[in-house]
């Protein structure tokens, strides 16, 4: 009985110590991650920028800031973006939680407007953030993708396969839209959709790829393919959510799947044009538009990146970036209803800008399930 007292206590005691290590990171679950670009020196315009990840508590006390590569060092890459262009960096946590991921360019800061060049001078880069290390892996630099034109957005399931959206110039509109490519890449990223090329916002939920956009009739957020498409050039898999516009003038860009059936997204646009944050709610397969945050009907809060988190009450709380016009501030607001208003969690510095935003969830507590079933069983000994 003694024995089996101090296996116990010890069991518990390594329990302890695992499932504490398991959470232990740079970066912290519950945390929020905002995309910054710019340092501050000089003013942002189209030539490319330093570019940071800062950490924030959910009540906006700042935790800490990581660089991100402003130089190539043997693999791994410049990741920079651009100062003025207020449709990329966006981010993404992989859904298996371990990873955040977004897209940039290989040019030093200051090298003029990254976006226009051609992917084979200025290689388009996907940087991977391990949330449990802090390691950051720029080794993805692909020489064909978005010509002429800007990288938006990365995400990916287990850090390896990864998803990535953005824009071509002119007459390059193979190089864009959504592509498949995989950790390490240098060259053949894989175009999945023939739908459109002007691409925003790429997300995994539910073991389902998304994209969104605002381009011809893909308009507000769109399945792409069946599942989280790999090989083969997938025939008309951009086929907007049914209930979304196909006309009109809109302006989404990042989105939060509250669940199945819930669905926010930024959208930039005027009060008149849905600017706001849009709240669709889904029945029997048809999307429909329950009303738009933070957009009184002769004004509105513009935002680009959103991200979210339930409360203890079941309320979605939500986490957005404004844009540069409308001060560009990271704000907060809990959906209470069509009323609900916003509190500022934090101000971009003079000369930077918030781009993409994320909530870090936590990984599958799989270390704590393993503990507690062993002491489970170690309970049902001492009790023999």
């Amino acid at each position: 009985m003694r024995n089996t007292s101090r296996f116990f206590l010890l069991a518990l005691a390594v329990c302890a110590v695992l499932v504490g290590s398991a959470f232990a990171s740079p970066i912290k679950y519950g945390d929020l991650v905002v995309v910054r670009v710019g340092t501050g020196a000089a003013g942002l315009n189209s030539n490319a920028t330093d570019t940071f990840l800062e950490e924030f508590e959910t009540d906006g006390t700042h935790v800490q800031t990581i660089a991100l590569p402003t130089a190539d060092s043997g693999s791994q890459q410049t990741l920079t973006l651009s100062g003025s262009a207020t449709s990329e960096g966006f981010l993404a946590q992989s859904t298996n939680n371990k990873y955040l991921t977004l897209g940039g360019y290989d040019a030093a800061p200051g090298t003029t407007t990254p976006a226009t060049a051609a992917a084979s001078t200025i290689n388009r880069v996907v940087g991977r953030v391990e949330i449990g290390t802090g390691n950051i892996d720029t080794t993805t630099h692909l020489d064909d993708a978005f010509n002429g034109s800007n990288i938006r957005s990365a995400v990916s399931t287990n850090g390896t396969d990864l998803w990535i959206a953005g824009n071509g110039g002119s007459g390059q509109g193979a190089s864009a839209g959504v592509k498949y490519t995989t950790l390490g890449a240098t060259t053949g990223s894989l175009r999945l959709n023939d739908g459109g090329s002007n691409m925003r916002v790429v997300d995994v939920y539910n073991d389902q790829l998304y994209v969104s956009s605002s381009t011809g009739t893909f308009l507000g957020v769109s399945t792409v393919g069946t599942g989280v498409p790999t090989t083969g050039s997938q025939t008309n898999t951009l086929a907007g959510l049914p209930g979304f516009p196909t006309t009109g003038s809109h302006s989404n860009y990042d989105y939060w799947f509250k669940d199945s059936s819930t669905l926010y997204v930024a959208d930039d646009g005027s009060a008149a044009n849905g600017g706001g944050i849009q709240k669709w709610t889904e029945s029997s397969g048809t999307w429909s538009l329950v009303y738009t945050l933070l957009n009184s009907g002769s004004s509105t809060t513009a935002v680009r990146g959103l991200t979210g988190t339930v409360d203890s009450l079941g309320q979605a709380v939500l986490f957005a970036t404004t844009t540069q016009s409308n001060a560009n501030n990271l704000i907060t607001l809990t959906d209470t209803g069509a009323s609900a208003t916003a509190s500022i969690l934090a101000t971009a510095a003079a000369n930077t800008a918030f781009r993409g935003v994320e909530f870090i969830v936590p990984e599958p507590a799989s270390l704590t399930l393993v503990c507690l079933g062993g002491l489970a069983l170690l309970g049902l000994r001492r009790r023999r």
